[in-house]
C-alpha cells in the first residue's frame, strides 16, 4: 500500500512539474505570435529585446495634447525609458537618426519621466533631441521599449518598429528619415 502511495506521489509531482515548466516556457521564453511586418523585424538573439506583438498598427491615431503633427510633413517619435536597456544599447542608431535627419522629418523623444531626468539620460547617450515630452507610453498605445512610430502630418502612424531593431530594421529606419 506505501508503494502504491509513493509511486502515485512520483508521478502527481512529475505531472505538476511538466505543466509548470511548459507555462513558464511559453510565457517568459517564446515570442509571442502576430505582429506586423515591423514588429517581426526586431532581433531576438539572447542580447536583444524579445520579439513583441506591435503595440500600435498603422492608420492608429496618436494624440499627445503637446504635440501639433501639422507642423511637420512627417515626424519620427522614439517612445523610450531610461530604464531600457535595449533603448541605451540602440543609442548609435538614434544617434544616426538625429544627425542625418532630413528637414521636413521631425523627432520627438516621448519617455515617462520627468522631461528633465529624460533630458540628462538622452544628453548621456549623446541624443539630442531638443523636443522631448513626458507621457504615460500606455496612454499613447505603447507596450514596451524601445518603440519608434512614424507619424504622418495628421497624427497618424505610418510605420511603426518594435523593441532593438536588427540591422536590416536598422535601415530601413533610416530610409525613412536621414537624407
Amino acid at each position: 500500500m506505501i508503494r502504491k502511495l509513493e509511486v502515485l506521489a512520483n508521478v502527481a509531482v512529475i505531472i505538476t512539474s511538466v505543466v509548470v515548466c511548459t507555462t513558464l516556457v511559453r510565457r517568459y521564453v517564446l515570442p509571442s505570435r502576430g505582429g506586423t511586418a515591423a514588429a517581426r523585424t526586431a532581433v531576438t538573439s539572447t542580447n536583444t529585446a524579445p520579439l513583441r506583438p506591435p503595440s500600435i498598427t498603422n492608420g492608429t491615431a496618436i494624440s499627445l495634447p503637446s504635440v501639433d503633427w501639422s507642423e511637420s510633413n512627417r515626424t519620427l517619435v522614439l517612445a523610450l525609458s531610461t530604464a531600457c536597456h535595449f533603448c541605451s544599447e540602440s543609442a548609435p542608431l538614434y544617434r544616426k537618426l538625429v544627425e542625418g535627419k532630413r528637414g521636413d522629418m521631425r523627432l520627438i523623444a516621448l519617455l515617462p519621466q520627468p522631461v528633465s531626468g529624460s533630458r540628462t539620460y538622452l544628453e548621456s547617450l549623446g541624443v539630442n533631441i531638443p523636443e522631448v515630452v513626458q507621457s504615460p507610453l500606455a496612454g499613447v498605445g505603447v507596450s514596451g521599449t524601445p518603440t519608434l512610430l512614424l507619424i504622418d502630418n495628421r497624427g497618424f502612424v505610418i510605420d511603426s518598429w518594435v523593441g532593438k531593431l536588427s540591422d536590416s530594421a536598422a535601415e530601413e529606419v533610416l530610409a525613412q528619415v536621414v537624407k
